[in-house]
C-alpha cells in the first residue's frame, strides 16, 4: 500500500470545518447581519477553528512530499529522492492516536476530532508519522505490519502530544 498525500483527504478532514463556517454565515444572513450574532457565533467558532487550521497546517508540512510504502515485511519512506528501508524486524512500535468519536457509531463535535496519525517507532527511535492526509484508514494501513507492538490512544491527535 503506498500512501501520499492528496486533495481529497485534505478536504475530507477538513470538511467540518467549511461546513460550519458556512452555517455561521448563514445564520448571521437569517439574522439580517447582526453583529452580536457575527461577536458571539464567531468566538465560539474560532475557538474550535483555530486548533484544527493549526493541526491541519502541521499535517500538511510533517507529510509534504513525503511517500510511504507498508508491505507485509517492510516500510520504505520516500523523500526529498532518497528511500530509507525499514524491515519489520527494525519496528518496535505502533501508536496510533484518533479520537474515540471517529470509531464505528461515534459522531465528532468538533473540528480537531476529524485529524488522526500513527507514530511508528523503530528499535533506533527514529519514528513515522502517517497522517490522516495520506490515508483515511490509518488502523487499517498499520494493522498490516504483523508482528509489532500495537497501542491506540483515544484522544485529540496533535503531533507534539506524544
Amino acid at each position: 500500500m503506498i500512501l501520499r498525500q492528496s486533495f481529497k483527504n485534505h478536504f475530507i478532514v477538513f470538511e467540518f470545518t467549511l461546513s460550519m463556517t458556512l452555517i455561521l454565515f448563514g445564520a448571521w444572513w437569517y439574522f439580517n447581519y447582526d453583529p452580536s450574532i457575527l461577536l458571539i457565533g464567531g468566538l465560539f467558532h474560532l475557538l474550535f477553528t483555530i486548533p484544527a487550521l493549526y493541526m491541519h497546517i502541521e499535517y500538511s508540512i510533517r507529510n509534504v512530499g513525503e511517500e510511504i510504502e507498508i508491505n507485509y515485511n517492510e516500510i520504505i519512506v520516500r523523500k526529498n529522492g532518497e528511500e530509507r528501508k525499514y524491515p519489520i524486524s527494525e519496528l518496535s512500535k505502533v501508536i496510533v492516536y484518533k479520537p474515540a468519536s471517529l470509531d464505528k457509531g461515534g459522531v465528532p463535535f468538533s473540528a480537531m476530532e476529524y485529524y488522526r496519525y500513527a507514530r511508528i517507532i523503530t528499535n533506533s527511535g527514529e519514528e513515522i508519522i502517517i497522517t490522516c492526509f495520506m490515508t483515511l484508514d490509518i488502523e487499517g494501513a498499520v494493522k498490516q505490519l504483523s508482528g509489532i507492538t500495537y497501542e491506540r490512544k483515544n484522544r485529540i491527535a496533535f503531533l507534539f502530544w506524544k
